[in-house]
């Protein structure tokens, strides 16, 4: 015979973790105004462009990993919802 858990489900971070997933797009913005301070000056430095670049990249790839993270578990949640509702 089985024993229960007497710990509840931990409490996942889905607020916090949507907030920064948003936040960095702020940090993308950062990316952006730099490389128009680069690009504005008389002698534009190509290897600090490029940083910028592929800084946003990341940035952009990491939100996207986290937003679809976030939307997946969030989805999983409502249908177990869905399926708990319907059970009873």
């Amino acid at each position: 015979m089985g024993m229960k858990s007497s710990k509840g489900h931990a409490t996942l971070p889905i607020g916090r973790t949507a907030k920064l997933a948003f936040e960095i797009d702020s940090a993308r913005g950062d990316c952006s105004q730099a490389a128009q301070v680069i690009l504005n000056q008389k002698r534009v430095n190509e290897v600090e462009l490029e940083e910028c670049a592929r800084l946003d990249d990341a940035l952009a790839q990491a939100q996207r990993l986290l937003k679809a993270a976030v939307r997946k578990i969030l989805l999983s949640r409502i249908k177990r919802g869905s399926r708990r509702t319907r059970a009873r």
